[in-house]
């Protein structure tokens, strides 16, 4: 197989895995019910809303349909649904109705139709709703509570359509008005809870199955019957779902070969002729949402090697040469440590890929060994990574130049880490259009710039002379550089388009691309969600931290120092998924995609640092205490001190000044050492109780008092992924 189709498929596998357990991108759940309803389903469909939205994590969308003009205005709603959560073949959409149902006027006619009341009241005819929602492209799960609902079952769809209905074509189903005859919404809620409770998955006919069971108590037999032409396909599967960033919760959190029970299979896969895109897409197709259900996992074990190997290859012949010619220069200087450090993980590296000839191979635990390469490869490339910040430009030209054998991550830092250190960057202003004119105060703005919705984050410069008036530009010219480089979404930062100068005041605003949907009111700091979102779930909190550490982490991995951490710094945008819930529903925010702003102050570690004298109290709380006042030179501990910060915000969900128990924001105090011990009281006490102990220590080794300046960057930079950034990832 050509390497570029192995990259692609193996990338393409490492994507979809955490998602086996749901399949989706989304789940949208319609749940449809009469305005007029004189069966009195009410509660049985808020208990079965409370569990798809608050247990499953699905978006909910109720609707009741109207007494007047019940067919058009159900016809319109059910198409504007389709239009916005069923044309991504990625998502899934559940159709659930709890009402009346009946049969056609016609006897001829097997279609059935759904009526508020038992007799006389208004209607609704399936025949002409269901072409709307089997024109999705995605799956689709239906759901009918009500009596004749297998009247339903007729056409067959290229993608998976599943029909569950309390009864089939010819038989009534109870209203659920006695215990001992419940409905089919009040089992099906309660077999999806006995799911969800286990953090378990369910396929729509292993539902059906659990309800046929005597012991659940339906007085009818439930049916079940698939639309799909195809029987080949994996089926829709129904599982808690969790953002495509977030890891996906397992039952007790673990892998295949973490289980006695688990069994692995090692395939070897033959193709009759050259791979092409046709193919390739095909085969993916077939390893991701058409593979079986049972599968939990699928990996292209050659490409980990391959990659893991390649990893070896660029240790060795960089950082840890075998030979140095005599009286030659190395092509860059490395410290002993460094160099020790490197062979020390090459060396591990090199051994567990010495793995034995094929005949052996199957009598080992592969699994175990693949995990061992991927771990290792994987810390050696963080080390590498993390060592790009100690090289000089000298260096880093002599590393652009060389092949790096595929080490994309490793290229992309080097170029960014050259963009901070040349002495030349480009200058030139871009244009973006505005709507209406704007605030002077105005920190963030919505334009556009061609045909992309931009973010503007201005920032104001000095202009007593043309010194530094140039400086302003230079650096903004930088820094704009810098966001316009191609990096990895671990950064959190929104990509830069470049920068913008206003001449009517001193200002320079950074413009960011917006991902598509996002418009003028979809945008908001974090400090004002604080604010404004009353509560936020523990999971969602730590996983917010999480991805502020990492970012911060891949900051400083090139010497980049941000400076200015804390919440008013960082975006959070519209969660585009959101169904239902009011304005202070966090699921209304996409806190799972924080994005990193406020780069007017940040700056290359090794470049001056600007002293501005600053003896606020309100801005100083956020500071390392030797930024208080007269500030020393910016180091990299104060980033991880204001980054502490930041965390213990989120863990307490409450912002810094409202966390001083006079009630005073923390204006009285004058020796910032008292002000940081109060912070660690606070750490050990009301963090740890909000957030828990793991998180409360993270917190707590970011504010401590250390000594930083014996370390080298990498290693600075293991601490904080070993002490803060991983705790923060346990505690979710």
């Amino acid at each position: 197989m050509d390497s570029s189709h192995e990259t692609i498929i193996s990338n393409e596998l490492s994507s979809y895995n955490p998602r086996r357990s749901q399949r989706y991108s989304a789940v949208h759940v319609l749940l449809i019910t009469w305005k007029d309803d004189d069966i009195g389903v009410a509660d049985e469909v808020n208990e079965l809303t409370h569990l798809f939205r608050d247990k499953f994590n699905f978006f909910v969308w109720p609707y009741q349909i109207p007494s007047k003009n019940s067919q058009a205005q159900l016809q319109l709603y059910i198409a504007q649904f389709i239009l916005r959560c069923g044309s991504d073949s990625d998502n899934l959409i559940i159709l659930h109705y709890s009402g009346h149902g009946g049969k056609t006027v016609d006897p001829m006619d097997s279609e059935c139709v759904w009526s508020a009341k038992i007799s006389g009241g208004p209607t609704v005819d399936w025949a002409i709703i269901q072409p709307g929602i089997l024109g999705a492209t995605c799956d689709v799960a239906i759901l009918l509570d009500c009596c004749f609902a297998g009247q339903a079952v007729r056409s067959r769809l290229q993608h998976n359509v599943e029909f569950l209905a309390a009864t089939d074509k010819d038989q009534f189903t109870p209203t659920g008005k006695f215990t001992n005859r419940p409905s089919f919404t009040k089992v099906l809620t309660q077999q999806l809870g006995l799911v969800v409770a286990k953090s378990r998955h369910i396929t729509i006919p292993e539902l059906h199955r659990q309800m046929l069971r005597k012991e659940v108590g339906l007085v009818k037999q439930p049916f079940y019957a698939s639309l799909s032409r195809s029987s080949s396909g994996a089926g829709i599967r129904l599982a808690r779902w969790e953002p495509l960033d977030t890891p996906v919760t397992k039952a007790g959190n673990s892998t295949p070969s973490d289980r006695e029970d688990a069994l692995s299979l090692y395939i070897r896969l033959s193709l009759f002729q050259p791979m092409d895109m046709v193919q390739r897409e095909a085969l993916l197709r077939w390893l991701t949402r058409d593979s079986p259900s049972d599968i939990e996992h699928i990996q292209v074990l050659h490409r980990t090697i391959s990659k893991a190997q390649a990893v070896g290859q660029v240790s060795s012949e960089i950082l840890c040469p075998k030979a140095v010619v005599p009286n030659v220069l190395a092509p860059f200087r490395i410290s002993d440590d460094t160099r020790e450090e490197a062979k020390r993980l090459t060396r591990a590296l090199t051994d567990v890929l010495s793995i034995p000839e094929t005949y052996h191979f199957a009598e080992l635990d592969v699994a175990q060994i693949i995990n061992s390469i991927s771990e290792r490869s994987a810390q050696l490339l963080a080390f590498m990574n993390d060592c790009v910040a100690g090289l000089n430009e000298e260096s880093l030209d002599t590393l652009q130049n060389k092949d790096l054998y595929g080490t994309f991550e490793l290229a992309t830092r080097i170029a960014m880490r050259l963009t901070l250190v040349q002495d030349e960057v480009t200058k030139g202003a871009i244009k973006v259009y505005f709507d209406s004119a704007a605030p002077a105060d105005h920190h963030l703005r919505i334009g556009r710039k061609d045909e992309d919705s931009v973010l503007v984050e201005y920032w104001e410069y000095e202009t007593v002379g043309n010194q530094d008036v140039n400086k302003s530009l230079e650096q903004a010219a930088r820094i704009s550089a810098l966001l316009v480089e191609d990096k990895a979404k671990a950064f959190r930062i929104l990509p830069g388009l470049g920068y913008v100068e206003e001449t009517i005041r001193p200002r320079i605003g950074f413009v960011y691309r917006l991902p598509s949907g996002i418009s003028t009111n979809d945008y908001w700091t974090l400090s004002e969600l604080i604010g404004t979102v009353k509560t936020l779930p523990l999971e969602v909190r730590c996983q917010l931290a999480s991805a502020i550490c990492d970012a911060i982490l891949h900051l400083h991995s090139i010497g980049w120092f941000h400076k200015a951490i804390k919440s008013e710094d960082i975006v959070i945008l519209r969660n585009l998924n959101h169904g239902t819930g009011g304005a202070t529903s966090h699921q209304l925010y996409d806190f799972d995609n924080p994005y990193v702003i406020g780069f007017d102050c940040s700056r290359p570690s090794q470049m001056e640092s600007r002293l501005t004298v600053d003896f606020s109290v309100k801005n100083n709380i956020y500071r390392h205490p030797e930024r208080w006042g007269n500030p020393k030179p910016f180091e990299r501990k104060h980033d991880i001190y204001a980054l502490g910060i930041l965390l213990l915000e989120i863990g307490c969900w409450r912002l810094l000044p409202s966390m001083d128990g006079s009630r005073k924001g923390f204006e009285n105090v004058k020796k910032p050492e008292r002000l940081r011990d109060t912070l660690l009281d606070i750490v050990r006490t009301k963090l740890a109780h909000s957030a828990g102990s793991k998180y409360s220590e993270a917190v707590a080794f970011c504010l401590q008092e250390r000594e930083w300046k014996t370390e080298e960057s990498w290693q600075t930079q293991r601490s904080i992924r070993q002490r803060v950034w991983q705790p923060l990832k346990m505690s979710i």
